[in-house]
């Protein structure tokens, strides 16, 4: 009873449309259908082509099982064990991502060389053209539901899954003009060109395939060794800090780090040594505000530093904080 309420909760959790988690399992309900329908009508109709879109599909659902798990995982706070939270997950599931779309692309050049050498010939069928019609449109909508939670949640794994589902959306257009080029050719008795074409097509469709991972997975394995966040977002940081010189002593260096959709932003200040703690509360809390407003996921911290007091004179004060705050 316990377990059948734990799986009922765990679906509801899945459900809510105000989770990240929703995205990803309406993915791997879109990649479940597209695949067992694919690969049925592939071997039924005893096209490569077919075949082949249906095996993408069948990696996808592997591919979206990762990223379920794996956006679960990375949606855990940072705590004791891990100081800057799960979000590695999401790169190592990018990565074995990557690694099954290789091993498909070696089924499918063996495949296609048998194909071309000994080209079968069987009746022609609309059938897998009308079903690679709804499947273009079953994945534009899933690669737009992807890209809006990408969006908003600021997860590198939905985007990437986003545009994975977009890219499937434009090699499903070019097996669907292959399939209808193709159903010419068998029914004008060109059966050997309309083999070789559906070889052509299935092999370019891998090497379609494989461009997203390649890329993305470059990204996740530099995330996996732990790189700072990209030039423009430390630029923006810096635009920050730079709004609030007149209120510092010296700005001496800030540390920066991404774990998924947690961005990590540590900022060194110098800071009067006689200030309050009022004070700097006030300088941190602005600081802090304007990062948030910039990157909603952000998880910053200020440290201060109080100066050596060699900016107190006799005569006075060279301080640039105080100065400023006299001309105020």
């Amino acid at each position: 009873m316990l377990s059948r309420d734990v799986m009922t909760q765990a679906l509801r959790q899945l459900l809510r449309r105000d989770t990240p988690q929703y995205a990803s399992f309406v993915s791997l309900l879109a990649c479940i259908v597209l695949a067992l329908t694919t690969i049925g009508i592939g071997v039924i109709e005893d096209s490569l082509i077919v075949t082949t879109n249906g095996y993408l599909a069948l990696i996808d659902i592997s591919t979206s099982l990762l990223f379920l798990a794996a956006v679960q995982q990375s949606m855990r706070r940072p705590d004791l064990t891990f100081n800057y939270g799960y979000g590695k997950y999401e790169s190592l599931a990018i990565l074995l991502s990557a690694n099954l779309l290789f091993a498909l692309s070696i089924y499918t050049l063996s495949q296609a060389v048998t194909l071309v050498q000994h080209p079968e010939t069987h009746p022609v069928s609309w059938f897998p053209i009308a079903w690679s019609t709804a499947s273009l449109f079953i994945m534009r909508w899933t690669g737009r539901l992807l890209r809006r939670y990408a969006n908003r949640f600021h997860m590198p794994m939905l985007k990437y899954d986003a545009e994975l589902w977009r890219t499937d959306s434009w090699m499903e257009l070019g097996v669907l003009a292959s399939l209808i080029i193709s159903a010419g050719l068998q029914f004008a008795g060109f059966y050997k060109v309309g083999a070789t074409l559906d070889a052509l097509v299935s092999v370019a469709l891998i090497v379609i395939a494989l461009k997203v991972p390649l890329r993305h997975g470059r990204e996740a394995f530099r995330q996996l060794l732990d790189r700072t966040l990209p030039d423009e977002m430390q630029y923006e940081i810096l635009a920050v800090i730079a709004e609030n010189h007149d209120r510092m002593c010296e700005f001496k260096s800030v540390h920066t780090r991404q774990s998924g959709k947690d961005i990590f932003i540590e900022i060194d200040l110098v800071m009067p040594y006689d200030y309050r703690l009022e004070e700097l509360y006030t300088l941190e809390s602005t600081i802090l505000d304007k990062l948030h407003g910039s990157f909603p996921t952000a998880i910053p911290r200020v440290y201060v530093t109080p100066c050596d007091r060699s900016c107190d004179h006799t005569a006075g004060t060279t301080c640039p904080v105080k100065r400023a705050a006299m001309q105020r």
